[in-house]
């Protein structure tokens, strides 16, 4: 197969029957690639795993996920999206996770939800109501490089103009998606350092590999873009 051929692809909407084959290839790419995960050995956790599985399951057939396919049939990423409008973040200020869990899944969440509070986009941009939430975006390795990831972003920017959402929003974990949301015109408005987040015996909780030191923040102005 040629290079020129190798590059060509679709991007479709996931469905309900996308399920198991989108979770299966997260576990094998996403899952094994995400910095915090692997910080904390939680491919190890089972129960912490099965709730990430749970979390990705809810965005799979919310009709804004996407996935790239080869003219094969081969599944060669995945972008997982959720509408959030300000009256969501309002009411949602905390995690679902109840006090007494302790998996370390539960780790993961109250980073994200510090995160997401102190990021506080609705505060940053109160002309807009309503943003399209990035979750989760992995390509299989043996096809990066070859413009998926921008398709499976592109394709998510055109939904969210199609439903007048006016800003595309993205926390980044990893050095590397943070660059590609960057390549893509994204503006970064919060950073965290993982070593500044620390537990109640000043521990840092999330000690990432090198080039991963920070959890950051970007959005994408549609109506300006």
């Amino acid at each position: 197969m040629s290079e020129f051929e190798k590059s060509v692809f679709s991007i479709v909407q996931t469905t309900a029957e996308d399920k198991q084959i989108v979770i299966e290839f997260l576990r094998k790419f996403f899952f094994r690639d995400e910095p915090l995960i692997l910080s904390i050995d939680m491919l190890e956790d089972i129960d912490s795993l099965a709730k990430l599985e749970n979390y990705c399951f809810q965005f799979v057939d919310n009709g804004l996920a996407f996935k790239a396919i080869s003219p094969n049939g081969e599944l060669m990423g995945v972008v997982l999206n959720d509408l959030t409008s300000k009256n969501d973040r309002e009411e949602n200020t905390t995690t679902n996770n109840g006090p007494g869990d302790h998996t370390k899944f539960n780790y993961i969440t109250t980073l994200l939800d510090k995160v997401e509070r102190e990021a506080d986009v609705f505060s940053k941009y109160p002309n807009v109501d309503r943003i399209m939430d990035i979750k989760i975006i992995s390509v299989d390795k043996s096809f990066r490089g070859q413009g998926v990831c921008k398709a499976l972003i592109d394709k998510t920017i055109e939904l969210a103009l199609e439903k007048k959402c006016p800003m595309v929003y993205v926390e980044c974990s990893s050095y590397f998606s943070a660059k590609a949301a960057e390549r893509l015109g994204f503006e970064c408005i919060y950073t965290l350092n993982f070593r500044d987040y620390v537990d109640e015996n000043g521990e840092v909780i999330f000690k990432t590999s090198s080039p991963h030191e920070s959890s950051k923040v970007y959005v994408l102005s549609l109506y300006t873009h």
